[in-house]
């Protein structure tokens, strides 16, 4: 059980760098000009529920699927590994990764009356950066009372997310653009780490098997 747990610390680390609500909270209040506070807030617990839903059926279902088409732990780490890095090289640039949002979809956004499962769901905050996260744990996680602590780690991911989405316009003025953009260079180091060595331990995988 011990195991399990830390690796539910691991995990949910993790998925706060990945969902990053730091950064999607400018993405939310540019996708929703014409809202209200409350209309806001209505949209960001919807789209943290939805992305919950999301990251819970890759958690609870990834063995299956993985098994389903034969890929096996290492391939999983390896090519999660190569994405998240991909996705961490962007935050160190401070750009938007191009798991985010197009400007397409944000002006898309902008024409919808709720944007909370498209495009604040999939894919602000359960982007392919947290599914491929999500199907790395999983795959670490043969039996489902492991795979039912992710689920816990993960419901808190979410909640965290939603506190923060709730509050947007108090925090950017608190934290600024410039926050944002330290912050998000801070995770995306860490997230450039954390992706080499799921290459390092598939590759590991594969030469010792």
């Amino acid at each position: 059980m011990t195991s399990a747990v830390e690796s539910a610390i691991t995990f949910f680390i993790q998925m706060v760098i990945i969902v990053d609500p730091v950064v999607a909270m400018p993405v939310l209040l540019a996708i929703t000009p014409r809202n209200t506070p409350q209309e806001r807030r209505s949209m960001a617990w919807r789209g943290c529920a939805a992305a919950f839903l999301l990251s819970g059926f890759f958690l609870l279902a990834g063995p299956a699927f993985l098994l389903r088409f034969g890929i096996g732990p290492a391939a999983v780490l390896i090519t999660g590994g190569l994405l998240l890095f991909l996705i961490a090289l962007e935050m160190l640039y401070g750009r938007m990764t191009g798991t985010g949002t197009t400007p397409r979809e944000e002006r898309l956004a902008e024409e919808r009356t709720d944007v909370s499962l498209f495009p604040l769901a999939f894919p602000v905050l359960a982007g392919p950066g947290a599914v491929v996260t999500c199907l790395i744990f999983a795959a670490q996680a043969p039996a489902l009372e492991q795979r039912l602590v992710l689920l816990l780690a993960s419901v808190v991911v979410f909640l965290l997310t939603y506190l923060i989405l709730a509050r947007s316009e108090l925090v950017m003025k608190i934290i600024g653009s410039l926050g944002v953009s330290i912050a998000t260079r801070i995770m995306g180091l860490l997230l450039a780490l954390l992706a080499v060595q799921y290459v390092i331990t598939g590759s590991a995988a594969i030469l010792g098997g």
